[in-house]
C-alpha cells in the first residue's frame, strides 16, 4: 500500500469510456463515477481481503470493484432505489446470472403474444394508476409479466432481475421516436422523470424485447463470482449501524450539493414498487429540489458534517478514507468547508486532485461542476 502511487495515475481515465463493462452499465443512474476511480484507490491503498465501505453507494461501482479486487466491502445508502440497483449489480458481479437460469427465463419469453397480462405483482406491484400516465398499455401489460417473472426468484437471482426490470422500465417511460424542434431525436433525461414530467403522447415500447436483449448481454459476459464477500445495505451514513473501529477503508462520492434528484430520479421504479418517495426524498441530503432555498448549502455542509463523524467512527486507526467530491457554480466554497469539516477530524495525507467530470450527468447547467476533486484522508 503507498500513497506515492496514486501520483503515478492519470485520473482523468482519458480512455475509460464507462460503456464497456457489462455490470457497471447495467442500470442507468443519474450521477455515478467510472469504475477506474475506486479500483485505483483501492489498489493503491488496501490489501485482498480488508473491508471497504462506501456510505454512499448509489449505483454500487465502488462495491463492484471491491468484489473484483478481492476485497470484502459494505455498500450502503438510505435511498431505496439504490439499494436495489447496488444489490442487482453485486449479484451479478457474484455470478446470479446462471446458463439455466437465462435459458428458464429466455423459454418463457418465446411466444410474445402471451408476454402480457394485466395482473399485478404478489404485493400490488405495478398497481398503481400513476404508471398509466408513463406507459402505453400493451408496454405496461408486458412490463406486468415481466415482473411476474422476477418475483418468482429468490435471494441473488431476483436481486439480479430486479436490476434489469427496474433499467427496463425506465427505457420503456422514453418518448421513443419524438423529435426536437430541429429533428433530432429527443434524448430522455432523468430530469424529466425527477419533475414528473410525463410524455405528451404514449409511445408503445417492446418491453420484452428490451429486457431479453439485456439478459443476454449480462449472459454473454460470463461473470463469474469472486473472492470478496459484499454486505448491501439500506442505512443513512449520519447513522451508521457498524461499530466502531471496524472498516479498513472508505472509498465514496457523496452527493455534490443541489445537483440530483435520486430519489425522484428513481421515481419510475418506486411508483412501480408502491414505495413512499416524498417520505424518502426529504432526508435526502444535497437534493436538487432544495437548490432554491436559502440554507441549502449550510444545510448540506452541517449534513455532511454528521456524515464524516460516523464515518470517522467506523474507520480504524491508520485506514485511509478516499473521497470524490464536486462543487456546484451555484455555491462556491461548499466543497472547502465540507472537506475542512472532515479535516478536523484527521488529516489529509494526498490532494486536492482535480480532475475532468467524467459522468455527473445533470440538467441544471449552472449546478453542473466543473471539476471533481479527489482528497485522501487517514485516520489517526
Amino acid at each position: 500500500m503507498s500513497i506515492d502511487a496514486l501520483n503515478h495515475i492519470d485520473w482523468d481515465f482519458p480512455r475509460a469510456t464507462g460503456t464497456g463493462d457489462a455490470i457497471q452499465s447495467s442500470h442507468w443512474f443519474p450521477g455515478n463515477y467510472i469504475g477506474q476511480i475506486p479500483s485505483s484507490l483501492i489498489q493503491a491503498l488496501s490489501a485482498p481481503g480488508d473491508l471497504i465501505m462506501d456510505p454512499f453507494s448509489g449505483s454500487g461501482t465502488t462495491a463492484v470493484e471491491a468484489l473484483r479486487l478481492d476485497r470484502n466491502v459494505i455498500a450502503s445508502d438510505r435511498i431505496l432505489a439504490c439499494v436495489m440497483i447496488s444489490a442487482g449489480k453485486v449479484a451479478l458481479q457474484n455470478g446470479a446470472l446462471s446458463k439455466s437460469l437465462v435459458e428458464r427465463l429466455l423459454e418463457q419469453l418465446v411466444w410474445r403474444n402471451l408476454c402480457a397480462t394485466d395482473a399485478v405483482g404478489r404485493r400490488n406491484e405495478g398497481a398503481s394508476p400513476e404508471l398509466e400516465s408513463w406507459f402505453a398499455p400493451s408496454t405496461l401489460a408486458q412490463l406486468r409479466f415481466l415482473w411476474q417473472l422476477v418475483e418468482k426468484e429468490i435471494g441473488l437471482s431476483k436481486a439480479a432481475l430486479s436490476l434489469v426490470f427496474s433499467d427496463t422500465l425506465y427505457a420503456c417511460s422514453s418518448p421513443g421516436h419524438a423529435t426536437t424542434a430541429s429533428g433530432n431525436k429527443r434524448r430522455h433525461h432523468w430530469g424529466w422523470v425527477a419533475d414528473n414530467v410525463k410524455p405528451k403522447q404514449l409511445v408503445e415500447h417492446d418491453a420484452v424485447a428490451m429486457f431479453e436483449t439485456r439478459l443476454l448481454e449480462l449472459a454473454a459476459a460470463n461473470l463469474m463470482k469472486r473472492g470478496g464477500r459484499a454486505f448491501v445495505l439500506c442505512q443513512d451514513a449520519r447513522t451508521l449501524a457498524q461499530p466502531s473501529s471496524c472498516v479498513d477503508m472508505i472509498v465514496t462520492s457523496p452527493p455534490y450539493v443541489s445537483m440530483i434528484d435520486y430519489t425522484r430520479a428513481n421515481r419510475l421504479f418506486y411508483t412501480w414498487m408502491g414505495w413512499n418517495i416524498d417520505e424518502q426524498r426529504e432526508q435526502e441530503i444535497g437534493a436538487r429540489y432544495k437548490r432554491q432555498r436559502r440554507n441549502a448549502a449550510s444545510d448540506y455542509v452541517m449534513q455532511m458534517k454528521a456524515c464524516w463523524t460516523e464515518i470517522h467512527r467506523v474507520m480504524k486507526v491508520g485506514a485511509y478514507c478516499a473521497l470524490v467530491i464536486g462543487e456546484s457554480r451555484k455555491y462556491p466554497g461548499t466543497v472547502d468547508q465540507t472537506v475542512a469539516d472532515l479535516e478536523s477530524m484527521m488529516p489529509r495525507v494526498w490532494g486536492p486532485r482535480h480532475r475532468v467530470p467524467s459522468r455527473r450527468r445533470v440538467s441544471d447547467r449552472a449546478s453542473n461542476p466543473s471539476v471533481e476533486t479527489l482528497y485522501v484522508f487517514q485516520k489517526s
